[in-house]
């Protein structure tokens, strides 16, 4: 069996093995060639209450998940765990498991109430006139010899909403050079990706380009996000980013073999095309 194969099997029985709970677990996993990995299975949840300016109680009910790296190919992942910190909150200051957690959980962190104002509680309303939720969802997406993905789901329901919103963001680890990686370091041509990318979105949703959003210039935006898996590039664009929510998030897969050979050599750096194995 494929080593690659064989690690990424083993480490979703390793997921699906670790007990729930509000303490963290931690599950080794040795594949045939004595890699080593370990991850934490973490949940949490916070539930607050909050009186605003009219009297009324509102309450917030936030729930945190993760399948947190430790330890991948025998080594601490302290660069994947702060990859990974600075994707959930943009912030350089929050580098900690337990900070991030905390200012996760807390309505202040993505509402304007004060902080002093929330009170913790065991029990929430089931009203969703009055009831904020949100999920956050971190889990190892795919695993291959050189490059790891990990997806980060959230989701946001604002009380008295007529329906929450979400985002899928991304981070592809390289384990050889035990970095993140970042689009411009993979991308050479931006208008060939612009191009590639619309040509994408044609066949996977149908959507020609007078259905999409545009900014002022014209331009289908750069896109925030991306992973790799395999040979593929995945262009992934958030919901209200260029379309509509009844559309959703958009991913883009740029198939490789779709393009002529001298495009993607102009598409891709010499580093994206290592990456997707492109010779």
């Amino acid at each position: 069996m494929n080593k690659s194969l064989t690690f990424f099997i083993l480490s979703m029985i390793a997921l699906l093995s670790c007990s729930g709970g509000n303490n963290a677990s931690s599950t080794a996993v040795n594949t045939e060639d004595s890699t080593l990995c370990q991850f934490s299975n973490i949940d949490a949840e916070k539930k607050y209450a909050y009186v605003d300016d009219e009297g009324d109680t509102l309450y917030y009910d936030n729930t945190f998940s993760a399948f947190w790296p430790q330890i991948i190919n025998g080594k601490p992942c302290p660069e994947l765990q702060q990859a990974l910190f600075r994707a959930m909150t943009d912030s350089a200051d929050l580098n900690q498991l337990d900070k991030v957690t905390s200012f996760l959980l807390n309505p202040a962190s993505y509402t304007e109430i004060e902080a002093d104002r929330l009170t913790p509680v065991t029990t929430v309303k089931q009203d969703e006139g009055k009831l904020s939720t949100s999920e956050i969802d971190v889990v190892m997406q795919s695993m291959t010899d050189r490059l790891l993905v990990y997806h980060l789901g959230t989701y946001y329901y604002m009380a008295g909403g007529a329906h929450g919103t979400y985002a899928h963001n991304y981070v592809t680890f390289d384990l050889k050079t035990w970095k993140a990686i970042a689009l411009d370091e993979v991308i050479a041509d931006t208008t060939l990706l612009r191009t590639a990318t619309l040509k994408s979105i044609k066949q996977t949703y149908d959507y020609d380009k007078d259905d999409l959003f545009f900014p002022d210039n014209g331009l289908l935006p750069l896109p925030r996000d991306f992973y790799i898996e395999g040979s593929v590039l995945h262009v992934v664009y958030q919901v209200y980013e260029i379309a509509s929510y009844a559309q959703g998030a958009i991913d883009a897969p740029i198939y490789p073999y779709l393009l002529k050979p001298e495009e993607v050599k102009r598409l891709f750096t010499p580093y994206g095309l290592e990456l997707i194995d492109y010779e």
